[in-house]
């Protein structure tokens, strides 16, 4: 009776409602999006390597498994911004998804690792959204995953304030390696919450490169359009 009275009043306090309309789920916090929210949610129908209108990425591949629509927007600035962290339990699953559909090759790299933030804005947001989603992918598909490979040596401007130009010449000598791990003959894939211009994952993807590694490769959960 207690454990009853208990999530009652847990529901009344902490209502289980959809993050974006508010809709009741009355799933006990399994869940953070109605059915029809999670709906406009919308997968990328071409996954494959983003061309670059700047020049060629030092990373090889590059995944991103849904559009940046105005939910995915919303979703993704509650995720980094408003510590909702719980919306890795969303989008984890449907990055799983989209992985195992499009066979993408994730147990072919060696290391899984999240771009990293500036210490900086690590102590102001508490956590990394990209680590969160990582680690969970790391322990799907049994990778080693590590957050000692880079390090952010730059607080740089919010790339969202940024033209597609001024976005690569923001992220020049953003990162630098952390250790001197040996990278000769690993295979890396950055995990990231976003794709834009692809200026921050090529700047990561470079130096990891010029340390040795033999394959970058990238995975975001959105992309812009």
């Amino acid at each position: 009776m207690l454990q009853a009275f208990l999530q009652g009043a847990c529901q009344l306090i902490f209502p289980d409602n959809c993050l974006l309309c508010r809709e009741f789920l009355n799933s006990r916090h399994q869940r953070q999006l109605c059915t029809s929210c999670q709906a406009d949610l919308v997968f990328n129908p071409t996954p494959f390597n983003r061309q670059s209108t700047i020049g060629s990425f030092a990373f090889d591949n590059a995944w991103s498994v849904c559009l940046y629509n105005e939910t995915a927007q919303k979703l993704l600035h509650a995720f980094k911004y408003n510590s909702k962290t719980a919306l890795s339990k969303t989008f984890v699953p449907l990055m799983i998804d989209f992985i195992d559909r499009h066979h993408i090759p994730l147990r072919e790299f060696d290391l899984i690792s999240p771009v990293p933030l500036h210490p900086v804005r690590l102590r102001e947001r508490g956590y990394n959204q990209s680590a969160l989603l990582s680690l969970a992918l790391s322990q799907h598909y049994a990778i080693a995953h590590t957050e000692n490979l880079l390090i952010r040596q730059k607080v740089t401007p919010t790339q969202t304030e940024l033209g597609a130009k001024q976005r690569w010449t923001n992220m020049s000598g953003a990162f630098k390696m952390k250790n001197s791990t040996d990278l000769r003959t690993k295979s890396v894939i950055l995990i990231d919450d976003l794709f834009t211009t692809g200026a921050t994952v090529n700047a990561a993807a470079e130096v990891l490169k010029n340390a040795g590694a033999a394959r970058v490769g990238v995975l975001t959960f959105s992309i812009t359009v």
